[in-house]
C-alpha cells in the first residue's frame, strides 16, 4: 500500500495513518491501482525548510517520522488509479509514466 511519505520506522505508521487516506480509499471504493517508483528520497533536495512547522494534525503525524537523514534512497513512486473495471487503462497509465522516465534519464 502506497503512502504519502518514504517509509515509516517499525510502529511508525500509527503516527501518520491520516495521512495516507487519499492513497488506499481506492481499495474501499474498488479501484484499480498501481504504484511505479520514479525516484529516491535525495537528503539534500528533500530536507524540509528551516522553521518549517505542519499546518493541521494531518502533517504533524506524516512529518513526526520524516528524518531525512534515515530516509535518504528510500524509492518514492506515485500512484496511477482508474475506473472501476478498467485496470488495463491503469496499466497503460503506468506505462506511459515508465516510458517518460526512460525517455527522461536516457538523455
Amino acid at each position: 500500500m502506497p503512502n504519502a511519505t518514504p517509509a515509516v520506522p517499525h510502529n511508525g505508521l500509527g503516527n501518520s495513518f491520516s495521512s495516507c487516506g487519499y492513497t488506499f480509499i481506492f481499495n474501499l471504493v474498488d479501484y484499480p491501482a498501481g504504484i511505479i517508483p520514479v525516484t529516491k528520497v535525495d537528503r539534500v533536495k528533500d530536507s524540509l525548510p528551516r522553521g518549517f512547522r505542519p499546518r493541521n494534525h494531518v502533517e504533524k503525524g506524516a512529518y513526526k517520522n520524516y528524518k531525512i537523514e534515515e530516509m535518504g534512497g528510500l524509492p518514492v513512486g506515485v500512484q496511477v488509479v482508474g475506473r472501476r473495471l478498467e485496470e488495463e487503462w491503469v496499466l497503460k497509465g503506468m506505462e506511459v509514466v515508465e516510458q517518460a522516465l526512460r525517455k527522461k534519464y536516457k538523455g
